[in-house]
């Protein structure tokens, strides 16, 4: 195995004393095994830091950065300053990875020479580990998998697709090449590897996906808060605008309703947990966004819908449903599976 070949994965650290072992057990277990764990401890305090310092004495493919306290944008892009391999892994702490992920994605970017490898996540709350009963050693998963070109993982990012999660960078390979002008945006502290995904793919990369839910992902529940939903509009419209500036209006108008449904459903959430000042905020949103080029173009259905959730939200909600599974059916993203 060449060094250049190496993957290196990466994982910040913050205040995860509980999941930290588990995770990086995880990667030790891989039967791929050219590969490096850098820990980016991200100032914790809780004793995270004394367990990583453990680790590195357990094996020397790990190794161990301390900043101060930065966020997880700032923690990968030290991990990624720092990565010496060919691929990139992105692991949260308190995640935990299938025995061949490593492996799998690996052989699937060399055969198929593609920017990002991905594969599906297994949901779970915050408690114990217990290992899935799909998660078996397999010797035909290389079967289970498509491709998608630059277009194809274009719609993937602009309209939701279950089979393609390109939204979260757990369970993704990336080519550490093809990120050299691209970071995680620091100042954005939910949703920022969905930034960094849709960056990384509007600009040309195509994905294979492995169809095996091989990531473990923990997931807790998201509160909306002001700071949280201005993030989420920051992604948002960074996608919407790029459609713009190519051409594709269409599209763009469909990033724009999406993004309409979303302020329905923080205003929502603002009411619900009498959070005054995210209802005011998503009120202001709301009337900025009317007075926008963009929302002409969004079609007089999709503007009833979204004039519906602002009055009476049960109803608004079964109609979205029912819209986004429709629109699901008749343009569902074309998988080219490439064996």
């Amino acid at each position: 195995m060449r060094y250049e070949e190496k993957i290196s994965v990466i994982v910040p650290v913050y205040n995860t004393k509980q999941y930290i072992c588990g995770c990086v057990k995880s990667v030790l277990k891989q039967t791929y095994r050219d590969f490096e764990v850098i820990l980016v401890d991200d100032g914790s305090w809780d004793g995270s830091e004394n367990i990583c310092e453990r680790l590195c004495t357990v094996d020397k493919r790990i190794r161990l950065i301390h900043q101060k306290h930065s966020g997880v944008s700032a923690a990968r892009n030290t991990g990624i300053k720092a990565a010496r391999g060919k691929y990139l892994f992105f692991l949260d702490s308190d995640d935990m990875i299938h025995p061949q992920l490593l492996e799998a994605l690996y052989k699937l970017q060399e055969e198929n020479h593609t920017v990002i490898a991905a594969a599906g996540l297994h949901y779970a709350g915050k408690g114990n580990f217990r290992k899935p009963g799909t998660w078996k050693i397999e010797t035909d998963y290389m079967e289970a998998s498509y491709y998608l070109n630059r277009d194809e993982a274009e719609k993937c990012v602009l309209r939701w697709n279950e089979r393609a999660r390109l939204d979260a960078i757990g369970g993704k390979m990336i080519l550490r090449e093809s990120v050299k002008k691209i970071q995680f945006h620091e100042e954005i502290t939910k949703g920022e590897d969905t930034l960094f995904l849709a960056q990384l793919i509007l600009n040309g990369a195509d994905v294979t996906v492995l169809l095996r839910d091989w990531y473990y992902y923990r997931k807790s529940d998201v509160v909306y808060s002001v700071e949280i939903c201005k993030n989420r509009y920051k992604i948002q419209k960074f996608i919407r605008d790029y459609e713009i500036k190519k051409g594709k209006i269409s599209e763009a108008a469909y990033v724009e309703w999406c993004l309409l449904c979303e302020m329905v459903s923080w205003y929502e959430s603002g009411k619900k947990s009498h959070d005054i000042k995210l209802e005011r905020y998503v009120k202001q949103l709301m009337l900025r966004e009317r007075k926008q080029k963009i929302f002409s173009k969004v079609d007089w259905c999709r503007k009833a819908v979204f004039y519906i959730g602002c009055v009476y939200y049960p109803l608004y909600k079964m109609i979205e449903d029912i819209m986004r599974w429709y629109h699901t059916k008749i343009e569902p993203v074309i998988f080219v599976e490439r064996i």
